[in-house]
């Protein structure tokens, strides 16, 4: 999980150790050829650019992934709540609705979080879905019975709707034209010193070296944030576990 970070981090080093190199003086430029508040300036406006496009990457990632994680939950607990609905059902019409959850929740956890890593939903968890709400439909409709059909049935549309939600979400995503804006704010500001005549020598390489590696990492951490289902930092299947764990007490 850590390849992706270290990569980054070395091709940031890479990156400012050519442009140090390659656009670095060899000798120290005469002190008239800086004009202080200017180069003060132009820095402070390229590092204040990055840190708040670095922020808003990072923050809206962030909410969308909290976000994520708590679907998952509510879903979690809708599914709970349909499968204890259904203990009021006849003894058929109970075992087949309660069978159809646990098939469902074992689809989303082993069949579905890995296609979701990869932006897509799993059909087949679609498919046993719409088969727990076919049997809860055609659930026998006895007035003793009633109240439990009708309660498993709100339960189970919270789960769609929930579900629904997370099929979103996985697209989801900040704009394009933010990413363009920070890779080129980040691009400019390991630049910086070597366009302004920054020695080439080993003592400042290896400086400009570090704001190349901490300036990769950030993007690399932001990017890595925005996807809510992707490893490492992405939404995991814990709540459908805590959900089949839930079916066992009520079982029980």
């Amino acid at each position: 999980m850590y390849v992706v970070s270290l990569l980054s981090v070395l091709g940031g080093v890479a990156f400012a150790a050519l442009l140090g190199r390659f656009l670095g003086q060899e000798q120290r430029l005469a002190s008239v050829e800086f004009n202080g508040q200017a180069l003060s300036l132009i820095g402070g406006v390229l590092l204040s650019s990055f840190i708040l496009l670095t922020g808003f990457q990072v923050a809206g990632a962030w909410s969308a992934l909290s976000t994520a994680r708590s679907r998952t939950y509510d879903e979690a607990r809708a599914l709970g709540d349909t499968y204890w609905a259904a203990g009021g059902l006849a003894d058929a019409d109970r075992v087949k609705v309660r069978a159809l959850l646990r098939q469902y929740t074992a689809d989303v956890r082993t069949v579905e979080f890995p296609d979701l890593a990869h932006g897509h939903t799993s059909p087949e968890a679609w498919r046993a879905l719409d088969r727990v709400r076919a049997a809860v439909g055609a659930a026998a409709p006895a007035p003793s019975h009633q109240s439990a059909k009708s309660a498993a049935t709100t339960a189970l549309a919270t789960v769609y709707e929930t579900r629904t939600d997370r099929a979103a979400e996985v697209k989801g995503g900040m704009p394009r034209i933010t990413w363009i804006a920070l890779l080129v704010a980040g691009g400019f500001l390991v630049a910086f010193p070597p366009v302004l005549g920054l020695t080439a020598t080993a003592r400042h390489l290896v400086a400009l070296c570090f704001v190349g590696a901490a300036i990769a990492f950030a993007i690399c951490l932001t990017a890595q944030l925005n996807h809510a289902f992707q490893h490492p930092f992405g939404v995991r299947d814990t709540a459908f576990t805590f959900a089949e764990s839930r079916f066992h007490q009520m079982d029980g």
